[in-house]
């Protein structure tokens, strides 16, 4: 069987991995990525239904105030996957503007302070911030958080979510320079159906790939720490073929010379109650299989 031998480079980020085949001479090499799912699943159950899982999608929901106690609130949406031994990524919005002018400093150094006693997590500042503000107005709030946090806190891990949508639709995105900020790692929220064909892998994802070429290759240090921090599939009538497209989507991941350092994959209607985005058995099992194979 397959031994996972997973290592952190400079506590930032998964490295390039093998898998050690036991029992005869062959070794087989591979990817290791840290595999996630969102699910109405509760953690502690998640790992019944995809085995081998090891992280988890979180949020907070809302934009906070500078008075709340963002200690509170990361705890409240990231203890059960603590407690399952499971590695939450967890979303915070604070107003940008407000953000970038240092009205969150204390909040946020009181977080990275508190997360230094906690397991592994991910911190994700105002995910698909695209959607809400402009480049410079969020390369201002993002960088001050980080740097807020990281002079308190060197081995907290922040992060940039990306809205793949809006890379494919640029209208924020249309200078995408002011967006290529310094992370501790890069994701992407990016589905398939809607704007983009139903049954489109990362290959064929045209907001995805954009975001991959004016993102992640452009920014010093992204092409190590990328990922999905959302991935889903909607608008495919069949089970059966969402779960073909997603067996696809497995095995070109294993094509890839520089895979993704995570993947967490959408199992739920989400905050707009989008049915069509969980999947049936069919799916349901091609992502089991996914999960399984790194």
């Amino acid at each position: 069987m397959f031994k996972r031998l997973i290592a952190v480079t400079s506590g930032l980020t998964l490295a390039v991995t093998a898998f050690a085949v036991s029992g005869g001479d062959d070794v087989q090499a591979a990817t290791s990525i840290l595999m996630g799912v969102h699910d109405k699943t509760a953690p502690a159950e998640l790992s019944k239904r995809y085995p081998g899982v090891q992280a988890t999608r979180e949020f907070v929901d809302g934009v906070q105030k500078p008075t709340v106690d963002l200690r509170k609130k990361y705890d409240a949406v990231a203890k059960k996957s603590w407690a399952a031994g499971l590695i939450p990524f967890v979303s915070i919005k604070t107003d940008p503007a407000k953000t970038g002018t240092g009205s969150y400093d204390a909040r946020f150094r009181e977080l990275a302070e508190w997360l230094k006693n906690k397991p592994e997590t991910y911190f994700i500042w105002y995910h698909e911030p695209e959607d809400n503000m402009s480049g410079p107005v969020f390369a201002k709030a993002f960088q001050r958080v980080r740097a807020t946090m990281k002079a308190v806190n060197p081995g907290v891990k922040v992060g940039y979510s990306a809205m793949a949508y809006q890379w494919g639709h640029p209208k924020s995105t249309k200078d995408p320079k002011p967006w290529r900020v310094a992370a501790d790692f890069y994701g992407a929220d990016t589905y398939s159906g809607g704007t983009q064909p139903a049954t489109a892998i990362l290959s064929e994802h045209k907001g995805h790939q954009r975001w991959y070429d004016e993102l992640v290759l452009k920014t010093p240090g992204a092409s190590t720490k990328w990922g999905l921090t959302e991935r889903g599939f909607k608008g495919t009538k069949s089970d059966a073929q969402r779960a073909k497209d997603i067996d696809r989507e497995t095995a070109y991941l294993k094509t890839l010379t520089t895979a993704p350092s995570f993947y967490l994959y959408w199992n739920t209607p989400g905050t707009e109650g989008d049915a069509d985005l969980v999947n049936g058995p069919k799916a349901q099992a091609a992502v089991a299989r996914l999960v399984a194979a790194f």
